[in-house]
């Protein structure tokens, strides 16, 4: 019982990063490309706190997605090789799921996050 309860919180808590990683995504790329405040102002010498503001977030990113996406799909697979799709489809039915709910769609995001 106790293990269908922790598969069951890992893969809520991964189905929050899931949803939360396109926006996550967007801080993370923005900083690291030195437009954390936006394309249209300088940083100048900003600039390079913002890239480690970058680095330091995707570590923390990572070190919070990957040990539960591990785990869930390490469970997921030892209940059969058709069910690990189920997680996958999951992960980017959220994100696209974020992006719509968020910023109105892909045309809007890319438009935010790559200034396209």
């Amino acid at each position: 019982m106790i293990k269908k309860v922790i598969y069951c919180l890992n893969f809520i808590w991964t189905s929050f990063i899931a949803f939360s990683f396109p926006i996550c995504f967007e801080m993370i790329f923005l900083c690291i490309s030195g437009h954390s405040k936006g394309y249209g102002y300088d940083l100048g010498s900003e600039k390079d706190i913002s890239v480690m503001f970058g680095f330091i977030g995707s570590l923390i990113w990572l070190a919070l997605a990957v040990p539960s996406n591990i785990y869930v799909f390490r469970k997921t697979l030892s209940k059969g090789k058709r069910y690990i799709l189920i997680p996958i489809i999951l992960y980017i039915a959220l994100a696209l799921a974020c992006v719509i709910i968020t910023y109105g769609g892909w045309t809007n995001y890319a438009k935010e996050v790559f200034n396209i």
